[in-house]
């Protein structure tokens, strides 16, 4: 029963660690995103 118990313990574990990377990893694509489309912009409108 300890050993079940502990495996459940070690994957909810290891499943929060992957959803706070995998979120960690969409706001750092997220922020170079809007990066980029904020100098598109600006390129754009400094033009005209």
């Amino acid at each position: 029963m300890q050993n079940l118990l502990q495996r459940d313990l070690g994957s909810s574990l290891l499943s929060i660690a992957i959803i706070l990377g995998l979120l960690g990893l969409f706001s750092v694509f997220l922020r170079i995103f809007t990066i980029s489309i904020k100098k598109i912009l600006e390129s754009i409108f400094k033009k005209t």
